[in-house]
C-alpha cells in the first residue's frame, strides 16, 4: 500500500491468476490467499482474492492449457518498474537535501585515532580522481556487496550475505494478457514460475537459487531451458528458444542473523538485519522492495540509539507520508489524476497513446518535461518496437545522473532487460546523444560503446 501511495503513477495493482488442475487445489490455495488478504489489513489498496471458473480463467488468460483445468484463483499484487522506482527514491532524497552521486567507487574506510569509522575513501570513476568523504556515521547499504565493505572495517568479519540468483526470461507481449499475470506454485523442482506483463513484454521466471557474488550475473543455458520447459507445461502456445528476447539474472542479498551465523542456512533471516560494528559502522542487509522504507527508518533509529548526541539535529521520520518526485505532490498539475497527463501528451504534443502511457507511468508529471525535450528534435523512438524516445536519453543525462550508455539502456530505461537486440541497435544513437551532452571524446565514446556491448552479452544465456 505504501508504494502505491508514494508513487501512484508508477506502482499499480496487478491481478495474478493461480490455475488449479487438481480438485483440492482450489480450496487449499483459496485458504492461503485469504490469509494473505488478512495480513494486508484495512489499508489494503487492492481487491481481495477470489475464485473463478474454468471458462472465465481461459477467457482471461487464453494461453493456458485447458486440459484438466478445474478453475483458478485471482489475487492482487503490486507491479512497478523497479529501476525507475529506485531512481525516483534517490531523486526525491536529493530534493530533501541528500547529496547523491553516480560512478563513485568506495575504495576503503577512514578511521579516527580511536578506531572509529569516520568516512570513506572514494574514486570518481569518470575523472579518475580520489578523495575522502567524512561523516559522523557511515552506513553500509550495498546489497549483495555488504560483506566486502564490512571486511574493509574488519578483515576477519564473518560473511553474512547469502546471494540468491533469480533468473528471468523476456518473451513477446502476446504470451500474457496486458493486465493479468500467472503464477504456477510448483514446478518440477518445487520452485515457483510466474508470467507477468511488464514494460510492454512478458517476464517469466522462477524463485531464488544459490549463487555467487558477481558484478555481472548472467543466466546459464540450463536456466533458460528450464523456464522454457516449465512454461510449456502450462501454456497452450509453446514457447521456443527463438521467442526469447532477453534473459538475465539478478542477485537477492539474503542475510544471516549475526547472532546465529554459525548455524549456516538455518540462520537466514526473512527480514532485514542491522549490524553495528565495534568501530561504529552501521550495515543494513537483506530485506525486500516492499520494506525498503521501513529498513531506512529502522537504520536511522539504530544510528540515533548508538549516537544519542545526533538526536538534537534529527526530526521524527516523515518518510511514510512523503510521495516521490513526479507524483504531483502539490496536486497542481493534474490533481493526481494521471490519465490527464496522457491526454495532454497526446493532444498538446501529438504523441501516440503507447508513448504517452509509457512516459506517464515511468515519469509521472515529469513526462511533460520529456515532451518539451522531444520538441527540441528528440521526438524519435530509439527503436520502432518500443516507446522509448531519444528525449529520454537527454533527460537522463541532464536530470537523472546518467553517466554511461548502460545507465540509459538498463537503469533509466529498461530496454536492455526487455529486448537485447533492440538495445544493441539503439546503442549508436544513445552514444551520439550522450557524447554531445556529456562532452565525451571519440575515445571515451568508443569505450562506452564497448562497455555497453559487454553488458548486453550478459543479457542472454
Amino acid at each position: 500500500a505504501f508504494m502505491i501511495d508514494a508513487s501512484p503513477f508508477m506502482a499499480k495493482p496487478l491481478p495474478i491468476m493461480l490455475p488449479c488442475y487438481r480438485w483440492w487445489e482450489l480450496p487449499y490455495f483459496w485458504a492461503g490467499l485469504k490469509v494473505y488478504d488478512l495480513f494486508a489489513g484495512r489499508n489494503r489498496k487492492v481487491p481481495p482474492a477470489h475464485a473463478i471458473s474454468k471458462d472465465e480463467a481461459l477467457f482471461r488468460f487464453p494461453m493456458l492449457h485447458k486440459e484438466g483445468l478445474t478453475g483458478a484463483l485471482i489475487y492482487y499484487d503490486g507491479s512497478h518498474n523497479d529501476s525507475r522506482m529506485n531512481l525516483h527514491i534517490a531523486l526525491t532524497a536529493a530534493q530533501h537535501g541528500a547529496a547523491i552521486a553516480n560512478k563513485i567507487n568506495v575504495d576503503d574506510l577512514t578511521k579516527s585515532e580511536d578506531g572509529r569509522v569516520n568516512g570513506i575513501k572514494v574514486t570518481d570513476m569518470d575523472e579518475g580522481k580520489s578523495f575522502n568523504i567524512k561523516g559522523k556515521v557511515v552506513v553500509n547499504a550495498t546489497g549483495p556487496f555488504a560483506d566486502s565493505v564490512r571486511k574493509m572495517d574488519n578483515k576477519d568479519a564473518a560473511d553474512l550475505i547469502v546471494p540468491a540468483a533469480g533468473v528471468h526470461v523476456m518473451l513477446p507481449d502476446h504470451f500474457s494478457p496486458e493486465e493479468m499475470g500467472l503464477l504456477v506454485p510448483a514446478t518440477t523442482d518445487g520452485r515457483v514460475l510466474f508470467f507477468l506483463p511488464w514494460e510492454g513484454a512478458t517476464i517469466a521466471g522462477t524463485t531464488d537459487s544459490v549463487s555467487t557474488i558477481t558484478d555481472l550475473p548472467a543466466p546459464t543455458r540450463s536456466d533458460v531451458d528450464f523456464i522454457i520447459g516449465e512454461s510449456n507445461r502450462f501454456l497452450a502456445k509453446r514457447v521456443k528458444r527463438s521467442d526469447v528476447l532477453a534473459a538475465w539474472s539478478g542477485l537477492r542479498p539474503l542475510v544471516k542473523d549475526p547472532k546465529r551465523a554459525a548455524e549456516g542456512s538455518k540462520a537466514l533471516s526473512r527480514n532485514h538485519v542491522i549490524e553495528v560494528s565495534d568501530s561504529g559502522m552501521v550495515s543494513v542487509m537483506g530485506g525486500k522492495w516492499t520494506t525498503y522504507r521501513r529498513m531506512a527508518q529502522d537504520t536511522i533509529e539504530k544510528i540515533l540509539e548508538e549516537n544519542p548526541g545526533l538526536r538534537y539535529s534529527c526530526l521524527p521520520s516523515r518518510s511514510k507520508d512523503i510521495q516521490l518526485i513526479g507524483a504531483d505532490r502539490a496536486k497542481v498539475v493534474c490533481s493526481q489524476q494521471f490519465d490527464k497527463i496522457c491526454v495532454t501528451l497526446r493532444e498538446s504534443y501529438g504523441m501516440d497513446k503507447i508513448v504517452a502511457n509509457h512516459l506517464m507511468t515511468n515519469y509521472g508529471t515529469r513526462a511533460l518535461q520529456i515532451a518539451e525535450v522531444a520538441q527540441q528534435g528528440f521526438q524519435k523512438r530509439l527503436c520502432s518496437k518500443y516507446p522509448f524516445l531519444e528525449a529520454e536519453v537527454v533527460f537522463a543525462c541532464e536530470q537523472e545522473y546518467a553517466r554511461s550508455i548502460v545507465d540509459v539502456i538498463a537503469r533509466r530505461t529498461r530496454l536492455a532487460f526487455i529486448d537485447k537486440n533492440a538495445a544493441a541497435a539503439a546503442v549508436p544513437r544513445v552514444a551520439a546523444i550522450m557524447s554531445e551532452r556529456l562532452k565525451w571524446s571519440r575515445q571515451q565514446t568508443e569505450q562506452q560503446i564497448q562497455n555497453a556491448q559487454v553488458f548486453l552479452e550478459s543479457m542472454m544465456a
